[in-house]
């Protein structure tokens, strides 16, 4: 009898085991089966109590809403007082700093239409104003094609000097419009920044070059440029040029009206000396008219060249170049 029961057993243990992929699908005991009513739940007993009805009072209006053009959310930039005790402000048109008298010789209109040709951007002068040529706004975020036209304008006042930039049109792919204050406060502003945050960066260069040189005799040498000019090259470097230049400019009639050392760029005055001095630098009169000059230092590393022209930008050439190089290198050789 036993020995049937532990059969019968073993079986059942088995069956429990099959291997019937029909019979693995299945549970011994699944709730899925039961057919138990699913229970429901009653409603709150309010006790009596009067719940409030909506009130419609502050309700939105249900209305269709226009979509109307897209925002510019970008803060408007300001104008930054970057000059030492100067002052700035955007009065609704132009953004301005105001700046101590004698900083002016490094923030002036001669300096930033300089600065602009640099970065590609054409320009004229009238007077106290600078008008500039169609440019791009260079901002991120802005649409392909707007482009503005700045006026830059210098006022000089007994103790101050300002400088002002104002948008003077504007235009999206040819079609010009009228900015908004906001737009008009945004682009003032950032060129207005980054005309003075350029000019203070080449003077800040040009006084740690001037502050490092240390010149003695400089050996140099009358040569034609890369460009078919005459030059004088020199055996040292751009500090050191520009530094012995300022010492020996004045000695052969130029006199430096303005200057930017980390450009390597002085606006000369000439009044032409007389022979006898001429003579006593080793060389003869050179013809060459009174007026306005300009000198442009190129820096070739340890070694640098200087070209003198005309106010119309066209170099001295000929006997009147070689004479006056040779009387500046006879001047910086000593």
């Amino acid at each position: 009898m036993k020995k049937i029961m532990l059969s019968l057993a073993a079986v059942i243990v088995l069956a429990g085991c099959s291997s019937d992929p029909e019979a693995l699908k299945t549970a011994n005991d699944s709730f899925q089966k039961s057919e138990a009513s699913i229970p429901g739940f009653s409603p709150l007993a309010s006790g009596g109590v009067m719940l409030p009805k909506a009130d419609d009072t502050y309700a939105l209006p249900n209305i269709a809403v226009k979509k109307g053009e897209n925002i510019d959310i970008r803060p408007p930039s300001t104008p930054l007082a970057i000059i030492e005790n100067s002052l700035t402000q955007f009065d609704g048109e132009r953004a301005l700093i105001v700046y101590p008298e004698q900083q002016a010789s490094v923030y002036n209109l001669q300096q930033v239409e300089r600065l602009l040709k640099e970065d590609g951007i054409s320009s004229t002068t009238n007077g106290a104003i600078l008008t500039t040529d169609w440019s791009p706004t260079g901002r991120i975020g802005d649409k392909s094609g707007t482009e503005i036209k700045y006026q830059v304008e210098q006022v000089m006042a007994q103790d101050a000097s300002a400088l002002a930039v104002s948008v003077l049109q504007m235009r999206r792919d040819g079609v010009i419009f009228t900015p908004s204050v906001s737009d008009k406060q945004r682009y003032t502003s950032e060129r207005l920044n980054r005309i003075v945050s350029a000019l203070t960066s080449a003077y800040n260069k040009q006084q740690q070059d001037l502050s490092s040189a240390s010149v003695g005799a400089v050996a140099s040498q009358i040569i034609q440029d890369l460009n078919g000019q005459t030059a004088l090259a020199m055996n040292v470097n751009f500090g050191q040029a520009w530094e012995k230049l300022g010492g020996a400019l004045p000695k052969v009639g130029f006199a430096i009206k303005s200057e930017t050392a980390g450009k390597g760029y002085r606006e000369l005055k000439y009044s032409a000396l007389n022979k006898e001095d001429w003579l006593r630098m080793g060389t003869e009169l050179p013809e060459l008219e009174n007026g306005t000059y300009q000198m442009q230092i190129s820096d070739h590393g340890r070694q640098s060249s200087v070209v003198i022209s005309d106010e119309k930008g066209k170099a001295l050439s000929g006997d009147s170049a070689e004479r006056i190089y040779q009387a500046i290198s006879n001047l910086i050789a000593r």
